[in-house]
């Protein structure tokens, strides 16, 4: 039988039974009111039509609706009636409406190469599910679509114009495409599933090219986004590897993406951003201890505790310094401070991190709810307070999980000291 490439996480598959079992409706009946309802209102929003504003909230409104809409029903269809293709198929067809609205909507502000290049493999990978409905049905690729689309409609309506732009959708689109060109390989039989890490590994360096290269321009807040986005595939890449297998070039492929996004792209953006022989050097020597902690990961694998870093993982020292560099340009000390902080937390090897990703899979309360609620702070801390409160926050949540084993030591010594008068 041929196995589908799923990676969602036992907890969220029993969640999304429970949500199920609470919903009274048929399947179909949520695609219909997705389809006849929700798509229509807002096709009449984007235009204008009678009463239906286009006004922000309003839309946005809809389009939650919509998701919602979407994700029960797919919810509801998979814990009840998983052997119904029609409820499997109609949902599905129920999404491209919209997707083709909101695309043809940004064809003057996108290549229309890209666009039809979208819909195409789209349109593939939705026959391929006719013929087969078990085919395509894979959580890292419905959350890829499900990004493209929202930054689509970003980009159509003017929000989070210092985020959402048609340079960052650009690259977004190629990561889309490439991913579900590989998702249509796999429905053939043309590709294998133990591939799998190598290519999210291989989204992961896209996403550090891309980073550098909005560097380059300036453009650090959309660096951050690849950055966070790579964070994501990195996530995905060893959540597959344990599942799937891996091939003998799938560690050094994860550590070449991890350089990349984690250790190079950072330091350039150090480079291009602060200029001259001072963001060479500064550059430089984080980018060379960004690599030392990776080599130092990779060459203890073996001994290690799988559940926890020796030594701040790479991506919080990226994060660091990507922020600093948004909030302080003006601020050369503190830029440089922050840097510093970054290389020592990621060579202080005596000291251990819990691995997130993991602990989220695992199902573990306080990262189940933290993570959301963090990416919820986030998201809304851009929308209501500007985008430097976003990354202002960001920079604190990174800066306090590498300062948490040193408030655990000195807690811990406060304790005894306390305890022994």
């Amino acid at each position: 039988m041929h196995q589908r490439p799923s990676l969602k996480p036992d907890w969220i598959k029993h969640l999304e039974d429970r949500i199920a079992g609470r919903v009274p409706y048929p399947p179909a009946l949520l695609s219909s009111v997705k389809l006849f309802i929700i798509t229509p209102a807002l096709y009449l929003s984007f235009k204008q039509v009678g009463w239906f504003p286009n006004a922000s909230a309003w839309v946005f409104f809809l389009f939650l609706c919509f998701w919602a809409l979407d994700y029960l029903a797919a919810s509801v269809t998979r814990a009840r009636c998983p052997d119904s293709a029609f409820d499997r198929i109609y949902n599905r067809i129920t999404d491209y409406p919209l997707l083709f609205m909101v695309a043809l909507a940004c064809m003057g502000i996108v290549p229309s190469a890209l666009i039809i290049a979208k819909l195409s493999l789209d349109c593939i990978l939705l026959v391929q599910f006719f013929l087969n409905p078990h085919s395509t049905e894979n959580w890292i690729r419905s959350t890829i679509s499900y990004t493209v689309l929202v930054s689509l409609l970003f980009l159509s309506q003017g929000w989070a114009g210092g985020y959402i732009n048609a340079e960052f959708v650009n690259a977004l689109l190629l990561v889309n495409i490439a991913f579900a060109a590989i998702i249509g390989l796999y429905n053939v039989r043309m590709f294998q599933l133990r591939f799998v890490a190598d290519v999210l590994s291989g989204a992961n360096l896209l996403c550090g090219l891309f980073s550098m290269y909005f560097a380059y321009y300036g453009r650090i807040e959309i660096s951050l986004l690849f950055l966070l986005m790579g964070e994501l595939f990195d996530g995905f890449d060893g959540a597959a590897a344990r599942k799937f297998g891996g091939t003998r070039w799938g560690v050094y492929s994860d550590d070449i993406a991890d350089g990349v996004n984690y250790g190079i792209a950072p330091g350039v953006a150090l480079f291009f951003i602060i200029g001259g022989w001072e963001g060479f050097v500064t550059g430089f020597i984080y980018g060379f201890f960004t690599i030392s902690r990776l080599v130092y990961f990779t060459l203890n694998k073996e001994a290690a505790d799988p559940d926890f870093f020796s030594g701040v993982p790479s991506p919080i020292g990226g994060l660091i310094v990507i922020c600093s560099l948004i909030l302080f340009q003006s601020a050369p000390v503190l830029l440089g401070l922050s840097v510093g902080i970054a290389c020592v937390q990621m060579v202080s090897f005596d000291a251990y991190y819990r691995h997130v990703g993991r602990a989220f899979f695992s199902g573990q309360k306080q990262y189940i709810l933290g993570l959301p609620l963090y990416a919820m702070a986030l998201i809304l801390g851009a929308f209501v307070w500007g985008i430097r409160v976003s990354v202002a926050l960001l920079l604190v949540i990174a800066l306090a999980y590498g300062f948490a084993p040193s408030y655990r030591r000195i807690k811990q010594v406060m304790t005894k000291s306390a305890a022994s008068e």
